[in-house]
């Protein structure tokens, strides 16, 4: 079995080489099963594993009754780069960044696009450094979500940047600052800040914070600290919580570090009899197009994708030059906490008109 295995692994390699090589060429077909196994001194079964491992990491196409195909993908010609991103789940969040990848690069149309589901290497990180190993030096640049980068360790960065060109976005993760790499990331605890400065603003004084990504809340804190208000922070662990809380808690403001868990936060307020937009204020995070909704449209915290991804692309083409950067995001505020403020405003003075003597 060992033998068989190493066999096949050997066959792998020898073929690998030679698409890198060109002695197959992109797009075309390959020798037929019986025709590689008299050249490789192999059996035609042991070549069909090899392709089929080939097939599995992206490098041919099988197309039935014709036979197998090199993939015209990183090949010998340059101006290629690669973009590693969330193609499947969660795509309200990041295609965002595909987007503007695509509108940077159309005054650069000498340069192909090609995308990885970085979602495919979550438990292997060993198979997904191979693979972009063999990519490397047929790319003019890598651009991987620096969430994602937390898989790959730090010397497998480094080595890969020897190679290429090597930039991270959204968020500046320890292994690729430690190795070096050039790259915009957002400041979380600025994000918090801001959107806790605005509640505080709008008279909330007990805000629950549904913040599932962050393992520390530096920001929501120190906005308390700084605004010299008597103001609670209600922590909720997780989504359940969250909605837990809501019944359980006295509060007067959310803030959710996605959009999507606001509109489910507001869901659940009118279901509890609250009116929203205006008895509670609603902070979401992201500013995805889910925050436009006509039926509540909601502050959220705009982490600024055009900018960010402008700045990397023009790291790249030597505009700009190559740095690790932390931007800061933006509040878009919308009725969501306009309406709060306004009801704030209205009560407080009709109180203060009520105790004039």
């Amino acid at each position: 079995m060992k033998k068989s295995q190493s066999n096949q692994d050997r066959i792998y390699q020898i073929l690998l080489d030679n698409i890198k090589k060109g002695v197959y060429p992109q797009s075309q077909v390959m020798p037929s099963l019986r025709d590689l196994a008299k050249q490789l001194y192999s059996t035609p079964g042991t070549v069909r594993h090899a392709l089929l491992k080939l097939q599995n990491d992206g490098f041919v196409t099988a197309r039935r009754g014709s036979g197998y195909y090199v993939n015209k993908e990183f090949g010998g010609n340059k101006n290629n780069v690669l973009i590693l991103e969330r193609l499947t789940g969660q795509k309200h969040l990041f295609s965002s960044f595909i987007n503007e990848f695509y509108s940077n690069f159309q005054q650069y149309p000498e340069y192909s696009i090609y995308l990885e589901d970085i979602l495919r290497y979550q438990e292997q990180s060993e198979k997904l450094a191979a693979r972009l190993k063999v990519y490397a030096k047929n790319l003019d640049a890598i651009f991987c979500n620096g969430e994602e980068m937390r898989i790959l360790p730090t010397e497998v960065i480094a080595e890969l940047h020897k190679h290429t060109k090597l930039y991270y976005y959204y968020r500046a993760r320890h292994n690729a600052v430690t190795a070096g790499i050039p790259g915009v990331g957002t400041d979380w605890n600025h994000g918090q800040y801001i959107a806790i400065q605005h509640l505080i603003a709008c008279g909330c004084r007990r805000i629950l914070l549904c913040l599932l990504d962050f393992s520390r809340y530096d920001g929501a804190a120190a906005a308390v600290r700084d605004s010299g208000e008597d103001v609670t922070l209600i922590y909720a662990k997780h989504d359940d919580d969250f909605l837990k809380k809501m019944k359980t808690e006295k509060f007067d403001a959310i803030f959710c570090f996605q959009d999507y868990t606001a509109i489910k936060g507001i869901h659940r307020l009118r279901q509890l009899g609250y009116k929203i937009p205006g008895d509670i204020a609603v902070v979401g995070y992201y500013n995805t197009p889910w925050s436009t909704h006509p039926d509540c449209p909601i502050t959220s915290v705009n982490i600024c994708e055009e900018e960010m991804i402008r700045r990397i692309v023009d790291m790249f083409t030597g505009k700009r030059e190559e740095e690790q950067i932390l931007l800061l995001p933006k509040l878009e505020i919308r009725a969501s906490t306009s309406e709060y403020k306004k009801n704030h405003e209205r009560s407080c003075h009709e109180t203060e008109i009520n105790t004039k003597p």
